[in-house]
């Protein structure tokens, strides 16, 4: 350290004697004057030269680190570009796989739209000869009705009643008897000595198919006045449809699509029968207010029949 005072380290005296101006500045060590500029250069040199050695040293170093850690960051590129290549061959086959089951899926489609459209043909087919059955069943019965059956009526059922196998049955007249309730109605056919007819079996439907009245031109089947009462009926219990002999209908039995369906606030619980386009549909469920024609069955009287 250079002081301005004078001081004394190790047994060394040191001081600073500036002299007449214009002089050189010394610097006293031990029992030598030196100068004090050219010391501060040598020491300076010294100190760029131990910076220097020490920038060399830590650029080896570095340089070193660099190239232990230059292998490892190669071998990670190359197994990132593995990585990578192997995600790209993967994606490659599961694109092809999406593709197969896309043209698997197409098809099944195709396959199910064909299978849909034959069954759809072979209902229709089925629909077709179901109402070609049903049509030479209707002809067969009207065959029967004009032949024997209507001849064998003859002192076997009272007038104006006509004889289907073996029963009688009549229908009233809509242009000579006024239309009734079928309260009314039930209560005309029990006064005839009979009650409302009891369809018990497909033939029978058939059979009396013939003889209804067709609706009334731009009537919808339903209105005021069109169909036949039948003795049919859900009044004891709603939804339980029963006939007159007490048996209750366990089968589907002959209703109208969307029949019945207890329409109004009142209810629907008496049923109809109407002449459409199949006999297997005829019936459905009114009002039993409503005034219409009505049809009545009995036991023919074979005592009054000879043959």
């Amino acid at each position: 350290m250079i002081s301005n005072d004078d001081c004394s380290t190790d047994g060394k005296s040191l001081y600073h004697n500036t002299g007449n101006k214009g002089s050189m500045s010394t610097v006293r060590v031990g029992s030598r004057s030196l100068p004090m500029y050219p010391l501060v250069i040598v020491c300076l040199g010294l100190l760029n030269t131990v910076l220097l050695l020490a920038a060399v040293v830590i650029g080896i170093y570095s340089g070193g680190v660099v190239n232990e850690e230059d292998p490892s960051h190669h071998i990670t590129t190359e197994m990132l570009s593995t990585e990578v290549k192997q995600l790209q061959i993967m994606q490659s086959e599961a694109n092809k796989a999406v593709e197969e089951v896309q043209k698997n899926v197409k098809k099944e489609m195709q396959s199910h739209q064909n299978l849909k459209l034959q069954i759809e043909q072979s209902k229709i087919l089925s629909d077709d000869l179901q109402r070609q059955i049903e049509t030479l069943q209707v002809e067969q019965a009207v065959l029967q009705a004009s032949s024997s059956d209507i001849s064998d009526s003859c002192g076997r059922c009272p007038f104006g009643w006509f004889l289907l196998n073996t029963t009688c049955y009549f229908l009233s007249n809509s242009e000579t008897i006024p239309l009734k309730s079928w309260p009314d109605s039930r209560t005309d056919c029990i006064h005839r000595g009979a009650d409302l007819v009891v369809i018990n079996n497909f033939e029978e439907q058939v059979n009396l198919y013939e003889f209804l009245p067709k609706v009334a031109s731009g009537q919808p089947w339903w209105g005021k006045g069109q169909g036949v009462w039948i003795g049919f009926t859900d009044i004891q219990t709603e939804g339980t449809w029963a006939w007159v002999n007490n048996v209750t209908q366990l089968d589907q039995g002959y209703w109208i699509d969307g029949e019945p369906n207890n329409h109004g606030i009142l209810g629907e619980h008496c049923a109809a029968t109407v002449k459409l386009d199949r006999p297997t549909k005829t019936w459905y469920d009114a009002s039993c207010e409503n005034t219409k024609q009505w049809l009545c069955e009995m036991a023919p009287n074979n005592k009054l029949w000879s043959p």
